[in-house]
């Protein structure tokens, strides 16, 4: 049995994956999808899921609006900016790849759950925030956000354009008063390049600066520790809509409901609903309540507001964690349809979470820290504490 490439006992480790990775470009074009129908149509319901294989691209799912949207053409923008050009290298291209559009739409039953109010699936969702850094995420999550970016973003500056495919994972660790990092990435790369010359690429001028950016002192760089990889994209591994779930909420270090974002309306709670709960966590933390906190909801398909909430803060919390929940849902309608309109949700931009996390980035609506002095005002004295928050 082969020797792990590092351990370490209670680090917390997280990964991302370039916006040319399999699975994003699937949500990407989900996402875009969804995009084209809302910028003609702001009421359309939208769930459209995309599979990604060789040199072939199927967009499925249900869709109802008002107008149509060629999405052939949607598809083939998306596969152009990711920079999906050559079939033998990435597996798709943005000219002659196939394209099948398969999409129905939804079932006049769930439509009219949502026609009145209610959600439109059933499902569990959660909020996480916490003061280890400005974007209020886990330290070693916006890392591994910020690395897969730097990736990704190669070509600029006279540093070799690598691929657009590529993973990342940073192992962080808190040791002798110091951020200590270990970091795996693998990134597609051009077949004259090296991998030594990769991984001096990779490691010094694009991982180093990430982690001193940050603060953190590298114990160990790997860099493509399986080999070459020059052949990637889809002529590598298919994709699929909602397979990397842990990319796009907190990099692995937070419950997951199971639901995904992509290429959904709001009017599905796998994206309202997680999007409400982060923005309740983080105002939470915001307004000095807790350093740390998870929100959970539950929705029923047809209800309108949540038939669960949870409010766990790890032992944080300056006051019980019922009356949180409380403050939270009095200041907060949490019906399907009042989420939508207190995010603005209706008149998103969507295409951009595909890629590097939906959470942590301040142009997006959920991110608004809007509520933290009314939290503050109603229980910042710190009355009702909680022993055992």
């Amino acid at each position: 049995m082969a020797a792990p490439l590092s351990f370490r006992s209670g680090s917390q480790i997280a990964e991302s994956v370039c916006a040319g990775h399999p699975d994003k470009v699937a949500d990407r074009i989900s996402d875009a999808v969804l995009d084209a129908f809302l910028a003609v149509d702001p009421h359309a319901r939208v769930n459209c899921e995309t599979l990604v294989t060789r040199d072939n691209v199927v967009a499925t799912g249900q869709i109802t609006a008002n107008a149509d949207v060629d999405v052939d053409a949607t598809v083939r923008s998306v596969l152009r900016e990711i920079g999906y050009h050559d079939v033998r290298r990435h597996g798709l291209s943005a000219d002659t790849s196939t394209v099948r559009v398969l999409l129905d739409r939804q079932s006049r039953e769930i439509a009219d759950g949502v026609d009145r109010g209610g959600a439109g699936d059933s499902g569990i969702v959660y909020g996480y925030a916490c003061d280890e850094t400005p974007e209020r995420l886990p330290l070693s999550c916006v890392l591994a956000h910020d690395i897969a970016r730097r990736v990704g973003a190669t070509g600029a500056a006279g540093v070799p354009a690598l691929g657009p495919d590529g993973k990342v994972q940073v192992d962080l660790a808190r040791e002798d008063g110091a951020d200590r990092a270990i970091v795996v990435v693998s990134a597609q790369h051009p077949a004259d390049l090296s991998l030594d010359e990769l991984t001096d690429l990779v490691a010094g001028k694009i991982v180093t600066p990430a982690l001193e950016d940050r603060g953190v002192v590298p114990v160990d760089i790997h860099v493509n520790p399986a080999g070459t990889f020059v052949v990637g994209g889809t002529s590598a591994d298919a994709g699929l809509t909602g397979r990397k779930l842990m990319v796009d909420a907190y990099g692995g270090l937070v419950r997951h409901g199971g639901g995904c974002c992509s290429g959904k309306d709001a009017t599905k709670v796998d994206r309202s609903g997680a999007y409400v709960a982060r923005y309740l966590a983080a105002n939470v933390v915001a307004a000095g309540l807790a350093g740390r906190c998870r929100v959970g909801l539950g929705y029923a398909i047809g209800r309108p507001l949540p038939v669960w909430l949870d409010v766990e803060c790890f032992g944080t919390a300056t006051v019980a964690h019922d009356h949180i929940a409380a403050a939270l849902t009095e200041l907060v309608d949490l019906r399907v349809e009042a989420v939508i309109e207190r995010l603005s949700l209706r008149t998103a931009a969507y295409q951009p979470t595909a890629a590097y996390g939906h959470f942590g980035r301040p142009e997006f609506s959920w991110e608004r820290l809007d509520l933290a002095d009314a939290l503050r005002t109603r229980l910042g004295d710190g009355k009702a504490a909680d022993p055992s928050a």
